[in-house]
């Protein structure tokens, strides 16, 4: 037995739930060794057990219908459905939450309490304002029943806008530095007596991307010339194109962008991503894989690495294709602004850097004394002297290393009385 078990402590038999009155009075007897614990029988006994709290049974949740089709609406118009949550099991059904997968979406639950038997309707309404092309929105709710915790229902369907634009984003896809690409989108009218211009097209963050905005139809139809010019950087991009237009319909139209540029190398993935953990001392690995990009043969002749302490292992694979392994990566900012320099035998590109991107997670703190019914404050807990000691006394200790211990004989301790210090091993 170790050293830091806790004595045995006395267990209370529950009396049986058909005459809880007569047995309240009884005190209770602890259990002999090797009795089970009677199994929860009431509401408190199986909120105590980390069970669903029911009244006399089990709930279940049954949805008819989860998925709602409202087949084809026109962005002016709400869409709107009721769906029916029933309870078909033998406890009370408690749903505890309910919540949409977006802002647009609202919800109404007429209550949050049913019988055996009983059901209820969830509204559920979006506004289609602005939306176009394939639409769907999901409202996800939680219960208490043990099978089937999580429910979503789903509202889906196609939307004609009123002003459409065709394709709804540009993805390049994988370009050459050097390559120019153009693409063209159709903005139009698909209502008869909708007239409208665009009045502006803005794009931040890409300025080796161009736009010209083209008349077709005046107040019906428009095209958005959109090219890339010069030479373009290595990696990933993604960039929002913000499109204005004089009606209130769709003022404002939110359009995407993206392409993966490949250098004279092709290295993927093209930058090393970093999880800032915080924690002292914490690395990682990761693997990229080197090919030719708009330099078709090549060789990887040294790699170096920025931090001391850091490892990587390059393998040829053939055809001037290379894998990079890379090890000891501190989880922390120290690697922020640098990069992995690869050197090779070509003349204009003696050395190839593949920087490192560093992200921190975020742990989202409410304000002291903020929180509503189903979030309430939260509060700092008091511990009495005896409560801290007792923790640091039952704190289990994680070893240096493994020693091999002889057995040692069970002792059965006699159960502590009240206000007696347990008894150690």
């Amino acid at each position: 037995a170790s050293a830091a078990a806790a004595a045995p402590v006395a267990v209370e038999k529950k009396a049986p739930a058909s005459d809880a009155k007569k047995d309240a009075a009884v005190p209770a007897e602890p259990l002999t060794e090797g009795e089970a614990l009677p199994a929860p029988d009431t509401k408190k006994d199986a909120a105590a057990a980390g069970e669903p709290a029911v009244e006399g049974g089990t709930p279940k949740l049954v949805v008819p219908e989860k998925i709602f089709n409202f087949g084809t609406m026109r962005d002016t118009e709400t869409v709107s459905h009721k769906f029916v949550l029933r309870n078909e099991g033998t406890g009370t059904l408690k749903i505890t939450n309910v919540r949409a997968s977006c802002g647009c979406t609202t919800t109404e639950l007429e209550k949050d309490v049913l019988a055996p038997g009983e059901e209820v309707k969830i509204s559920a309404s979006t506004n289609l304002s602005g939306r176009q092309g394939k639409q769907v929105k999901a409202v996800t709710v939680t219960c208490n029943d043990p099978d089937n915790p999580t429910v979503q229902l789903r509202m889906e369907g196609m939307v004609t806008a009123s002003i459409n634009v065709e394709p709804s984003r540009i993805n390049f896809g994988e370009i050459l530095d050097n390559e120019p690409r153009e693409s063209i989108v159709t903005i139009t009218s698909t209502v008869d007596d909708l007239t409208f211009a665009v009045k502006s097209a803005e794009l931040t963050g890409m300025d080796y991307v161009q736009h010209e905005i083209k008349e077709i139809e005046a107040g019906k139809s428009y095209q958005l010339i959109i090219k890339t010019v010069g030479d373009l950087p290595v990696g990933q991009h993604n960039g929002r194109m913000i499109i204005r237009t004089d009606t209130k319909v769709r003022p404002i139209i939110f359009f995407n962008i993206s392409m993966q540029v490949i250098g004279p190398l092709k290295i993927m993935p093209p930058s090393i991503h970093i999880r800032h953990t915080g924690t002292e001392g914490e690395v990682t690995s990761q693997q990229l894989r080197i090919s030719p990009g708009r330099i078709k043969e090549f060789e990887v002749t040294e790699v170096i690495c920025p931090v001391e302490g850091m490892e990587a292992t390059i393998t040829p694979q053939g055809n001037s294709i290379y894998l990079l392994r890379l090890e000891n990566m501190p989880n922390s900012d120290i690697l922020q602004g640098k990069s992995v320099i690869l050197r090779t035998n070509l003349e204009d590109y003696k050395e190839v850097l593949i920087p490192f991107k560093i992200s921190k997670l975020r742990t989202p703190r409410r304000p002291p004394g903020s929180g509503n019914k189903k979030n309430p404050p939260l509060k700092t807990i008091e511990l009495t002297p005896e409560q801290q000691k007792a923790i640091r006394e039952h704190t289990p200790r994680v070893p240096a290393k493994k020693v091999e211990t002889a057995p040692v004989e069970k002792i059965e301790a006699a159960p502590a009385k009240e206000g007696e210090a347990a008894p150690t091993k």
